[in-house]
């Protein structure tokens, strides 16, 4: 004879769930419970404490669930054995378990409460582990207080309590997923489910609705056939008495018959019919951050409490964070009065360490090793060469040069004349470096041998009227001379009237600083005029002053212990940044600067061979070439011993990428850097722990630069929601030179007194971010990468980052494709399979569809897949989005 479970919990299990320490947690229940029954039969009393399934073929833990609910023979207990209850568990085909508590008549009706078991069970779990609770879920009590005055407003409103904590809960899930009109699942008491949209637009009045006609909305919404819309957040209302298992280290959500809820990372539990206002939240971030589900809930509060004041209060006026709080955060996020300050000008530190150290090798290249007093005497004969061509502080000069002594020897020389340097990329000679030089006409170009006759100088020369000084023409100097000293120019060497003082246009009109003497202010001239590209494609020069480059660089080689003894890789292409970052950060601090060879430079194979050999301690890259050069390493065996410092910047870091590197290259630091090119750099983060899955955070603010995220109206944003990341500070470029005028990009933050905004200086390009509950910067894309497909938001990013989780997936870019209409219609990825020549690509297109569908289920558009042997990059190193809309491999 046997008698059908009465009480039946089933539990889906995710994310590491330890079996040892369940099945020793259930033992030790049991145990308890059959003392208190004075022996008898008690949790297991069947002989059967627990029932372990094993594999089970159902897909996941719900199949599972009804299978076994529809079984009334699998959840039987003998009859007459007294009080008995049975833990069941099975592992489901896609990896989940399902945990199921059933206990007979005689368990519910002795007293034995099923709370008791549940609570008995998650502590003894988490003692077995050795860990306290999940970190992302947070329960709180509000109290009789906020209880009463929730009722009150819903009889007001002919609304039930749990309205108004929905109308609540839809303000903070709109503006932390950035949109005004949330989708939410329900479930109430009873088991049923449905969704609510709430919407918080008002009809375009200003601040939307009130709090009040929210509640009203939300009332009548839950009465309503639920939307077919992707699902923003869960909402689920229990009873007073329902209790909640804890399995530390995994993640826990009950299964009721009847469907379950989708699967969504944020969801509020609240308990119906209690004199206080109890429940909990669960927040699932990626990565990781156990400050977010308290620091959520306490968002919440501090939106219901002001909601509950005045329910008449639009629901955009209603804060997230008291003021005070916004003010410690921006105050937090200000670091323009702590760090180095402003030295002398790289230049001059350079030519110090040649008089310090003049033997010690300066650059060491396949063609042998330059000392610092070699180097310091070109530069000196750079310097007179340029003078004799008419030369004068405040010039603009050009250089093509490829990364080496001669390119090292020319910057010195170009900022030993006052004049500033111009970079250009070594080879090309398109209408893009044309429209650079016929914009700036900078009084000289230099060049090194054959270059001195190709197209572009002759252009140069010809059209534009210009100098070119071809490096090889110079005389080397005398070896046995005094050190540093120039070799004398030939008597036939061409000389120049002095370059005319121009004004060069930059933020708000303004024109470049003047020709300064040799005092102080010198160091407000430019050092340099890195170009990117606009996001029209046009050319955009951003200069640079002495003071923020040398600031820069005395941070740059002081946070990464750059100095005597290390060995400098230059593997950024000439004219950006990150190249003259690379060699100041070696020639003033008296290390020895690496160029990569341009043979080497994109083959990560060859690349990793030459990390090893040249016995390299600092390496800057970008991720998207670090994952390529890590497959190279594992390939090859290299180990990298000498290597010490990993730097990587120009693109989103993710966290799988952070952890291979970190295990392939244990000894290493792995820093993430961000910045546009109009501060340098703004942020960086050492990346010392695991990370899993989402993007690293790109960390807090390097010394003398605010970084902030702001909403469209200036203000701040609150904690974990997104906005535009503005830089402030006083090594901010004044502006653009060039083809560019500037405008909205550099228009000054103005905040009220106390509120900790430094103003003054500021960049504010199209990057998104949002301050993570310990208090590091995560960067969220770019605004022109969010796209909105049949009214469903999308960040690239977001999709790259779940297509890159597919372990057959080795590298990925995702565009978005337009139709006639301007309207976004499909995405494209583009994907480098892993696993080798051998593979079969094509097979892997279902596989990655399906992987996506599990990331974002219905939000999911059409997406098209074509495989490349590899991304194509820029110069920079970064992964170039417009040469991917140039592919002619049809998607399939």
């Amino acid at each position: 004879m046997t008698e059908t479970a009465r009480v039946v919990r089933a539990y889906a299990v995710t994310g590491g769930l330890r079996l040892p320490a369940l099945r020793a947690a259930w033992h030790g229940v049991a145990a308890r419970h059959r003392a208190q029954d004075g022996g008898a039969a008690g949790p297991g009393g069947d002989a059967r404490p627990i029932a372990e399934l094993g594999d089970v073929t159902d897909p996941g833990p719900w199949q599972a669930a009804e299978r076994l609910w529809a079984d009334p023979s699998s959840l039987a207990f003998p009859a007459g054995h007294g009080p008995a209850a049975r833990l069941t568990v099975a592992r489901c085909a896609d990896g989940g378990h399902l945990v199921l508590l059933a206990a007979n008549r005689a368990f519910a009706a002795g007293g034995h409460r099923l709370a008791s078991l549940v609570d008995g069970l998650g502590a003894a779990y988490a003692a077995a582990v050795g860990t306290g609770g999940d970190p992302a879920v947070a329960s709180f009590d509000g109290g009789t207080g906020p209880a009463g005055a929730v009722g009150a407003l819903a009889a007001s409103e002919g609304a039930a309590p749990s309205d108004v904590l929905l109308a609540a809960y839809c303000c903070l899930v709109g503006r932390h997923r950035d949109t005004e009109r949330p989708v939410v699942a329900v479930r109430g008491t009873d088991g049923g489910r449905t969704a609510v949209r709430a919407d918080l637009s008002g009809g375009g009045l200003p601040g939307g609705p009130s709090f009040r006609e929210l509640v009203r909305q939300i009332s009548v919404s839950a009465h309503e056939p639920a939307p077919d819309a992707p699902v923003d957040a869960a909402f689920v209302v229990e009873g007073p008495a329902e209790p909640v298992l804890r399995l530390p280290g995994a993640r826990v959500r009950r299964l009721r018959a009847g469907g379950d809820l989708p699967d969504t990372d944020l969801t509020l539990a609240v308990h119906d019919g209690a004199p206080r206002l109890t429940g909990s939240l669960e927040y699932r971030t990626a990565p990781s951050d156990s400050a977010a589900a308290p620091g959520l809930l306490g968002q919440l509060r501090t939106l219901l409490d002001a909601a509950l004041t005045d329910p008449g209060t639009p629901v955009a006026a209603l804060p997230l964070e008291t003021p005070e709080r916004l003010s410690s955060a921006v105050r937090e996020a200000d670091l323009t009065g702590t760090g180095p300050g402003s030295g002398p000008p790289v230049h001059e530190r350079v030519r110090a360490a040649a008089l310090a150290t003049p033997g010690a090798p300066a650059l060491d290249t396949a063609q042998g090793t330059v000392t610092y007093a070699e180097l310091n005497a070109r530069a000196a004969g750079v310097t007179d060469a340029l003078r004799a061509l008419g030369v004068g502080e405040g010039a603009p000069v050009a250089l093509r040069l490829p990364n080496g002594p001669g390119q090292a020897a020319a910057l010195l020389g170009v900022l030993g004349a006052g004049a500033h340097a111009v970079g250009l990329a070594a080879r090309d000679s398109g209408e893009r470096v044309k429209a650079v030089l016929a914009g700036l006409r900078p009084h000289c170009l230099v060049v090194a041998g054959e270059q001195a006759a190709a197209p572009l100088p002759t252009w140069y020369r010809v059209e534009l009227g210009g100098h070119v000084l071809d490096l090889d023409a110079l005389p080397l100097p005398d070896p046995g001379g005094s050190p540093g000293s120039a070799a004398p120019l030939p008597k036939d060497f061409p000389t120049g009237p002095a370059s005319p003082v121009r004004a060069l246009p930059c933020a708000g009109g303004a024109v470049a600083p003047p020709a300064q003497g040799p005092s102080g202010a010198a160091s407000d001239r430019w050092a340099y005029i890195a170009y990117t590209s606009g996001s029209t494609g046009a050319p955009k020069g951003i200069p640079q002053t002495h003071r923020t480059f040398a600031q820069f660089v005395d941070w740059f080689a002081g946070a990464f212990g750059i100095g005597p003894g290390s060995r400098v890789a230059q593997w950024a292409q000439p004219g950006y940044d990150a190249s003259l970052v690379e060699l100041f950060s070696a020639l003033t601090t008296g290390a020895a600067l690496c160029p990569v060879p341009e043979r080497l430079r994109a083959h990560p194979e060859k690349l990793a061979g030459w990390l090893e050999s040249e016995r390299i301690t600092h390496f800057q890259t970008v991720p998207s070439f670090a994952r390529e050069l890590l497959a190279a390493l594992d390939t090859a065996g290299v180990r990298l011993p000498s290597l010490s410092h990993l730097l990587l910047a120009g693109e989103a870091l993710h966290g799988e990428l952070a952890d291979a590197l970190r295990a392939a290259l244990p000894g290493v630091r792995l820093v993430n850097l961000y910045g546009a090119t109009e501060t340098v750099l703004a942020t960086w983060h050492e990346v010392d722990g695991a990370v899993g899955d989402g993007f690293v955070p790109v960390g807090r603010p390097i010394p003398g630069r605010q970084v902030l995220v702001l909403d469209e109206h200036d203000r701040p944003c609150p904690t974990g929601v997104t906005g535009r990341i503005v830089v402030c500070g006083p090594y901010v470029t004044p502006g653009y030179v060039g083809a560019e005028r500037p405008g909205e990009a550099f228009r000054p933050v103005a905040g009220p007194a106390g509120s900790g905004l430094v103003g003054g200086a500021c960049y504010r390009g199209g990057d998104l971010g949002r301050r993570r509950w310990d208090g590091l910067l995560e960067f969220r894309g770019r605004a022109d990468s969010r796209v909105k497909i049949r009214g469903t938001r999308l960040e690239l990013t977001d999709v790259e980052a779940a297509l890159g989780s597919d372990p057959s997936v080795a590298a990925c870019a995702v565009v978005a494709r337009t139709a006639a209409d301007g309207l976004v219609e499909r995405l494209v990825a583009y994907v480098v399979p892993s696993g080798g020549p051998d593979g079969d690509p094509a097979d892997a297109s279902g596989a990655w569809r399906a992987t996506l569908r599990g990331w974002f289920g219905r939000a999911l558009p059409a997406v098209s897949f074509v495989t490349l042997a590899r991304l194509p990059h820029n110069t920079g190193g970064k992964v170039d989005r417009r040469a991917l809309a140039d592919l002619a491999q049809p998607p399939r």
